[in-house]
């Protein structure tokens, strides 16, 4: 039989007000698995005691207003854990973890809206302009295709500005700027991506790193490329840790046309990818001869994917 002393809807209503949480020290940092779950969930004691009979590590279920929470629950020697980033995530708040500064930072969900939006309305397009111009390894940029959107990409509370050109059917450009100590926006990284959104899916934990995809679109006369990049912010530079093609139309000679298209999933630390190839005929749709499907395995050596040999 379990025995609170503190409720749920209590621990709720304290999160509401909380500003930042910072768990600092070295002891959770030593041991490797905890620190690599860390890296997105630390635990967090949440005031719940249980009796002598409850055993260590025995599941609990625990809801709010009547609503069961799917965070893992666990007693451990006459208290509750829970993992904080799903917890906190399901309570609507969002969590920030620093790793230069060991902290982890808690902001309900109103706040880090307004905190994103003060952002944005204190930085323009004719601002990132300006930076594009005086930072960007080239003269003549088509500033006319211009977009940004501000993220945080690195967990540290301090959102970066990703910004794209489209410059026509496969032209483009792609720059990530970083803030730094003295407030101001410096390009940390610039290739000739032309993409379709800014737009950035929840990224893949791999180890510690946050990794983000972008696909590129490419190609020429008779050709259409998609090519997926994985990277990630780390010390203030961006890391490509893998790129691949998911999709490549061949029609450029007559009886030669083809269509491969690929995929991949992110599973224990590696990269799992398989590609298709179908030979078409030359109105680039129906399929003849053998179809063929490949599959590798890559896997990430704390830097980036390696394939496996």
């Amino acid at each position: 039989m379990l025995r609170c002393n503190y409720s749920l809807q209590s621990l709720h209503n304290e999160m509401k007000e909380m500003k930042s949480l910072a768990l600092k020290g070295d002891g959770w940092m030593q041991n490797k698995n905890k620190a690599r779950f860390l890296a997105v969930a630390a635990l967090l004691i949440l005031g719940v005691t249980a009796t002598s009979t409850v055993e260590a590590n025995h599941p609990l279920t625990v809801s709010l207003n009547g609503q069961q929470l799917h965070s893992r629950f666990q007693v451990n020697g006459g208290e509750v854990y829970a993992p904080l980033l799903p917890l906190a995530t399901e309570l609507g708040y969002k969590v920030n973890w620093n790793r230069q500064s060991n902290s982890i930072e808690i902001v309900d969900g109103a706040a880090s809206l307004v905190q994103r939006e003060t952002a944005a309305a204190r930085i323009t397009k004719q601002q990132v302009a300006d930076w594009i111009v005086q930072q960007g390894k080239k003269t003549g940029y088509y500033l006319y295709g211009l977009s940004f959107e501000m993220i945080d990409l690195d967990g540290d509370g301090i959102e970066e500005v990703v910004a794209a050109i489209d410059g026509g059917v496969h032209l483009g450009n792609y720059f990530i700027f970083k803030r730094d100590a003295a407030g101001n926006y410096q390009l940390i990284f610039e290739s000739p991506w032309k993409v379709e959104s800014l737009k950035l899916a929840e990224p893949h934990q791999v180890g510690d790193k946050l990794l983000y995809e972008t696909v590129e679109r490419t190609g020429g006369t008779g050709l259409s490329i998609e090519i997926v990049h994985l990277w990630y912010l780390e010390q203030g530079r961006i890391v490509e840790a893998w790129a691949g093609t998911v999709k490549e139309m061949n029609a450029m000679m007559p009886g030669e046309y083809s269509l491969a298209v690929a995929g991949y999933r992110i599973q224990d630390n590696v990269l799992y990818v398989w590609r298709t190839l179908s030979p078409l005929e030359d109105d680039a749709e129906t399929v003849h001869g053998t179809v063929e499907t490949t599959m590798t395995a890559f896997e990430f050596d704390g830097t980036v994917f390696k394939e496996r040999k």
